[in-house]
């Protein structure tokens, strides 16, 4: 129910192995083709529209990026790919580095995403984790702290600044758009449920600053996080996403994780029910993925992204049901991102499905991705 962070520490990695065996045979337990069709998904419209033909625009925006006709489009994820710390891919430069953003673009891709941390002196860190491997919490340490531990870590600024270099470099040809993930606090590191309101207000300003809202593209899987991105930077178009174990009950979590999970009262919980997993995940469950949908369109997403343990589990116990959730969104008007293709097997799946676009590994998305028209 609560993928929302990768790290070395070994309740996690455990957590993460155990999750995509087990949520592969208890998925359509709780859904079927019928319900995910049922009243919610008729008579909508898809907005497909067409890549902008102003002629005397020199820059392309997420706005392209999100009407484009051809799909599926690959977004670096992290940048280049996944290579942390706890994972290392000694093939690329560690994730979510000013070097693996960099990459990403130079080899090709049009979109790239990055995680954000918020830091003690209000600062945003590009990283994955809000907490370490010794459990030493980012927000307990300043930017400059942080950096004194992993160098390599950049700030937000910085990797907005690549993102623009490499808009500018390519015109009004689509290039250079960013998607920044705000990640939700785990009970570790926020116990208060208090600090949301902080990281958003940071990540609005710093896109602001440096003029680039209409290049960025906010992404969470916490729509309590997105309605507050919805209220602060209404402009900054925004994608919530779904993991499958968000669909399972808190038994059958704590029998994969081993995990206890508590189910809590939040304050700004959209009418869901939201639940703690140990000490590392805060986010809200659904009871269907209709329910999941309807979120979206009530914190106004332009796009619902799902992951390979939501796809994967769907159409391998029942063929057909993730399709039928991706043509589900697009009749509500919305884009469908899926996440994430580590090999060329994994592309050409999500690609079967219909989806907009693809949470890749580069230069392999940038390959099997469609040509891309010329404004």
């Amino acid at each position: 129910m609560y993928k929302n962070v990768h790290s070395n520490i070994e309740v996690r990695d455990r957590g993460a192995k155990m999750k995509r065996k087990a949520w592969k045979i208890r998925f359509l337990a709780m859904v079927s083709l019928e319900t995910l069709c049922l009243g919610l998904f008729g008579g909508v419209a898809l907005a497909q529209g067409e890549p902008d033909s102003d002629k005397d625009n020199q820059r392309s925006t997420a706005e392209d990026f999100l009407r484009l006709g051809v799909r599926p489009i690959a977004i670096g994820h992290h940048g280049v790919g996944p290579n942390s710390i706890a994972n290392p891919n000694p093939a690329l430069p560690i994730e979510n580095t000013i070097d693996s953003v960099r990459q990403a673009y130079s080899l090709g891709a049009r979109v790239v995403e990055v995680d954000v941390q918020l830091t003690q002196d209000g600062q945003l860190a590009v990283f994955h984790d809000d907490f370490l491997g010794d459990f030493t919490c980012i927000n307990s340490l300043t930017l400059d702290q942080l950096q004194q531990r992993m160098p390599f870590v950049p700030e937000l600024r910085q990797v907005i600044n690549v993102a623009r270099e490499f808009n500018n470099r390519a015109g009004d040809d689509l290039g250079g758009i960013l998607i920044v993930e705000l990640k939700a606090f785990s009970p570790h590191c926020d116990p208060g449920d208090v600090l949301e309101q902080a990281v958003v207000s940071a990540a609005v300003s710093e896109v602001r600053q440096a003029q680039m809202a209409d290049r960025v593209i906010f992404d969470s899987f916490s729509p309590a996080l997105l309605l507050l991105a919805s209220q602060t930077g209404p402009e900054i178009p925004r994608e919530l996403d779904l993991d499958g174990l968000q669909l399972l009950s808190p038994a059958q979590i704590t029998a994969i994780t081993g995990l206890p999970v508590t189910i809590i009262s939040k304050k700004n919980s959209l009418g869901l029910t939201w639940a703690e997993i140990g000490v590392v995940f805060r986010l809200p469950g659904y009871a269907s993925p209709q329910q999941f949908l309807a979120t979206g369109m009530a914190t106004s997403v332009r796009v619902v992204g799902g992951e390979m343990d939501f796809f994967g589990a769907a159409e391998q116990q029942q063929p057909g049901s993730g399709a039928v959730f991706v043509a589900a969104g697009h009749s509500l008007g919305l884009r469908v991102f899926a996440d994430p293709a580590g090999s060329e097997a994994d592309w050409n799946f999500f690609a079967s499905l219909g989806v907009d676009a693809i949470y890749s590994t580069i230069p392999l998305g940038v390959r099997l991705q469609p040509a891309i028209p010329e404004p």
